[in-house]
């Protein structure tokens, strides 16, 4: 019964320093386009019957019966974390290479490093709603690290009028003038003397997205080996807006109160500790004194 007390708030301190390392992430990429705040749960690790006896009507100790006055918890652990999905803030930027998602949905972008002769693999893919995208010296449109955007074709994405010409000057377009993405991803080239559409940037979803794995960082999700959340393609109920780019979704006034609720609880069970600690230090001393 001694060493409950310090048991329970020893657990505590491990959950909070959890909770810490959580608000720590959601602060550290307040500033990250697209990014998503993760948030944690807790659980009782147990909850123990607190009884006490009644006094017996005979003499009979067989008489002798208890009675449940409560229970006790005995600490509680982190039970999860999950990942916030809501919305961000759409900022306005005016960079024509800058694509926000207004709705559910993802872009799908694959890695730098796999060529287009690869066979489908979902290990080559990522999902991703930050859309501050550049171009290439050779006009493809990719992510700030340099990694491809996809079409609905899952095709790389060339930002020329014609993508079949490798080698014509006059294949370029002025992209700052002349490069309209609608909302529903489909790019097109607006200049009257070479008016045409271009390809269609892929927006995907999930019909699960508690699925996903954040193991990447930076607001970019996965499909872990083996798991299907139920990808399908989203350009008809998410609206891509041109020149803008989606916020972190994280509250920075709320983590920051949080984080200074976590650090008082956690001094509140360090002094916990301690006295439950010098408890069972007196206990020990005083049992060694009366052998």
């Amino acid at each position: 019964m001694i060493t409950r007390g310090l048991e329970a708030a020893t657990k505590g301190m491990m959950s909070l320093l959890k909770q810490e390392d959580v608000n720590a992430n959601n602060l550290a990429n307040v500033n990250t386009v697209g990014f998503k705040k993760t948030n944690i749960t807790f659980k009782d690790l147990m909850q123990a019957d607190v009884e006490v006896k009644k006094v017996p009507f005979t003499n009979n100790p067989k008489d002798t019966d208890f009675i449940r006055v409560g229970s006790l918890s005995l600490g509680n652990a982190a039970d999860r974390t999950y990942i916030d999905f809501s919305q961000g803030g759409l900022i306005t930027t005016g960079n024509k290479l800058d694509v926000g998602i207004q709705g559910s949905g993802f872009f799908k972008i694959r890695h730098q490093e796999v060529p287009d002769n690869v066979a489908y693999d979902e290990k080559n893919y990522y999902y991703t709603r930050a859309g501050n995208f550049e171009i290439t010296d050779d006009y493809y449109l990719v992510t700030k690290e340099g990694d491809w955007v996809m079409d609905t074709q899952n095709r790389r994405i060339r930002l020329v009028l014609n993508p079949e010409e490798e080698f014509n000057p006059n294949n370029r377009i002025d992209y700052l003038k002349d490069l309209n993405i609608g909302e529903n991803g489909v790019i097109q080239v607006t200049n009257p003397n070479t008016a045409r559409t271009l390809q269609q940037i892929q927006v995907v979803d999930f019909n699960d997205k508690t699925l996903l794995s954040a193991q990447l960082g930076e607001g970019k999700f996965i499909q872990d080996e083996g798991i299907d959340a139920g990808m399908h393609q989203a350009n008809n109920t998410a609206r891509l807006q041109q020149g803008m780019l989606e916020s972190s979704n994280t509250n920075t006034i709320y983590e920051m109160i949080n984080t200074i609720t976590v650090t008082r609880s956690y001094e509140a069970m360090a002094k916990i500790v301690k006295t439950q600690g010098d408890t069972v230090s007196q206990a020990i001393n005083l049992g060694v004194i009366k052998g």
